[in-house]
Order: structure tokens, then sequence, then C-alpha cells
């Protein structure tokens, strides 16, 4: 078969991309983790369960650099008391062999969990640590939008689009349960996708207790700090908001903690703009056991949190329960705090920016009175004793449900 010259310039570049998805693929297979830490308690119980999360949650210390390690182990703990022996795999071990397992639970494979030489499947429980993927995408798509609107660019790595996330969608919808991190509301994205009942269930998340703050705080003083306290997705997180207000009222201090500089296409408009302007402080990284988190906390007054959407928002918890800050924050933030402090309806510049200035304009005597309750309130609701005791309530209704199915 003969190609002509415009056939071949036309399919060239096709097969070049294909050969490289290929490769790529290849190399990500030849380089996965498929650890497999087997019995993590060493009990040798006969009931086993099978977690695909972090393997590394079982290597000593759990770190807090984030909170996937402690949910983890907490998982199998729970299983544990269950009377269930645990083994833990790697999110993307491809290898096992299901037919060992009475119950898989996990973030990734439960909807794939079936033995290779029976075919027989497993109790499935997915562990979504995510808002649903339909309202991630919906809402990231606008978000680059209105981006590329004002600033000519797009910024995909800055959002939580992640190519081949749909699959969070197959192992909600195909798993026999799905335990959603987060206030009810995360779960309610669920369930208008998939109105069977009885399958999704609300975990709200917890915070790592670091310190007990002193309640007294002097607000007429720190008024106009405000902090910004993230990770990745820097505009699903709304960072560029809180720069755009922050170099509009030069009279706020902003303070950021996090903010990944590897998401190129963000900081190419906002690296100028944000190391020139005397009243932005970029902390980056900021280990909360540190005094300096400590001292960041007690310096500042808000808390800015425009997240487009969150999963029970365990970065804001760990502010919250750690000092006393007033929180400007979206409606999908997944936390239920409504009365102690100015929820947003919409990530809008102007609608934060006015929630930000009203907040500020408070009498020092409110801001410390609200501050308080709300610090008592995620101290006495968001637990890490109490996050388990609710997830050990879940999976213990979800086992004696089973034989339901």
């Amino acid at each position: 078969m003969k190609f002509t010259r415009s056939e071949i310039k036309r399919i060239l570049p096709i097969a070049r991309r294909r050969i490289g998805n290929a490769i790529v693929s290849w190399v990500q297979r030849l380089f996965a983790n498929r650890r497999l830490a087997k019995d993590v308690f060493g009990c040798g119980y006969q009931q086993r369960a099978l977690i695909c999360y972090l393997p590394e949650a079982f290597d000593g210390a759990l770190p807090k650099s984030h909170s996937n390690f402690t949910e983890c182990h907490t998982a199998a703990m729970v299983f544990h008391r269950l009377g269930y022996r645990v083994d833990c795999a790697s999110r993307d071990n491809d290898r096992i062999d299901y037919s060992d397992y009475d119950v898989v639970y996990g973030i990734t494979s439960p909807a794939y969990a079936r033995s290779f030489a029976t075919g027989a499947e497993p109790l499935r429980i997915f562990y979504s640590v995510g808002a649903h993927t339909f309202l991630n995408f919906k809402v990231t798509a606008e978000r680059n939008l209105a981006f590329f609107a004002e600033h000519g660019s797009r910024a995909m790595s800055s959002c939580h689009y992640v190519p081949g996330n749909g699959m969070n969608y197959y192992n909600a919808y195909l798993s026999d349960a799905v335990i959603c991190l987060g206030d009810a509301s995360v779960a309610a994205h669920f369930e208008q996708e998939d109105p069977r009942p009885g399958r999704y269930y609300s975990l709200p998340a917890f915070y790592f207790d670091m310190r007990t703050p002193s309640h007294q705080k002097d607000f007429d003083r720190c008024r106009k700090n405000l902090l910004w306290f993230g990770s990745s997705g820097l505009i699903h997180k709304g960072l560029d908001i809180a720069i755009d207000f922050a170099v509009k009222h030069p009279e706020y201090t902003l303070h950021i903690c996090g903010a990944s500089r590897g998401e190129k296409e963000f900081w190419r408009h906002y690296a100028p703009i944000a190391d020139k302007a005397p009243n932005i402080v970029q902390h980056g990284f900021v280990d909360i056991a540190s005094t300096e988190f400590a001292d960041i906390l007690d310096q500042c007054a808000i808390l800015i949190n425009p997240s487009l959407s969150e999963s029970g928002a365990v970065a804001v918890l760990n502010v919250l329960a750690n000092g006393l800050l007033y929180p400007v924050y979206s409606r999908e933030t997944g936390l239920a705090i409504a009365d102690y402090g100015s929820e947003v309806p919409a990530v809008d510049y102007a609608m934060f920016e006015k929630a930000i200035i009203d907040a500020s304009s408070k009498s020092a005597e409110e801001l410390l009175q609200t501050t308080r309750a709300l610090n008592s309130h995620v101290r006495e609701n968001y637990s890490l004793s109490q996050y388990e005791e609710r997830l050990y309530s879940h999976i213990e209704t979800i086992l004696k449900n089973k034989n339901r199915r």
C-alpha cells in the first residue's frame, strides 16, 4: 500500500504521538510501585482485608506532611479491630490476586477486584479522597476559561485535572460502597449522579493536634494579616484570588504557606507580581509542627480558602484547630462551619474581596469570640479519634449489609 506525500505528512505526527504514548506507558509500568505489605499487624486472623493505598504507612512513624499516611494506617486499624488480617498494596499494584481477600478497600482498584482464577469478587469499598470527578472537571474547566480570558494563557497544571482521573467515577459507581472524605455536601455530589440509596457514607476529615492555641489574640494588631495555606492546584485552591487581592489592597499582608513552584504556567504570570510585592510573604512549605507555623498562625487573623472543591479540607482544619483565625472560604470547602466564618457562595474575586474586607472590619472582640468558638468546634468534632470511630461505624455497617448486594 502506497501513501501520497500529503497522507504521510498527516499520518506521521499521529504515529509519533502514539509511539511516544506507548513508550511512556511502558516506562510507567516498568517503574510502578507494586509493593505489598503483608499482615501489617502480625495477627494472622482468618478473614483478610486488602487496603490499596500506601504501604509506606507501616514503615515507622507517620509523617504529618500529608494526611494520607494517617488515613491509610487508621483504615488498617479499623479492619484489625473488626477481626481482619490486613495487607496493604501500593495504589498502582496491578498484579494482585484478589481471591485471597474477603474485602478490598482503598482509593484505587476496588472496582476491578476479582480473582484471576475464578472471577469471584470480594466486597469492594471505595475510599474517595476528592470531590466527585464530574464536579472537579466542570469547575476546573470553568476556572481555566476565566483565567485564559484574563491572562491569555491556560494553567492546567494548577487545577485538579488529572488525565485518567475519570477512573474515580468508575470506582465509585462499580464498588459495593463508597466512603466519601468530607462532610455531607461532598457525598451529596456523588448521590446526585448515582441515586442508589445506602451506598455513600460521609466521613468528616481530621486535624493534626500540634498545639493548643492561647485563647487571647490581639485582632486589632493582626486583623489585616491574611493566610493562604495549601500545596498543589493553585488555581483550584484560589491562590490567584488571594494574590490579586493583596496586590489591589496593599494595606493587607498576605502570608502564603506551601504553593508548589512546580506549576510553571501559574508562576509564569504570578511570580513577577508576588516576588516584588512587599505585602506578600512567601514561606514555602512549612512544617506544621514547627514554631514557624505557630508564629504564622499567631500573626494572621483571616484564613482565605477560595477552593473550587475539597473533600474534608485537612489543611483548613489544621489551621483552625491550631490557631485562632477567621475563615473566609468557599461553599465547596466541604466543612460544616458556616456559623463561625464567612462562607462565600461562589469562587469569584469580587465576592471574596467583599467578604475579606467585611471580616477584617469586624470588632476585635467579635473576631476573638468567633474564632474561639470555631477553634473549640473543630477540636471537638474533627479529632483523629472521631475520624477512626466514624470510619469503624461505616465499615461495620457495610460488612453487616454485604449479603444484601
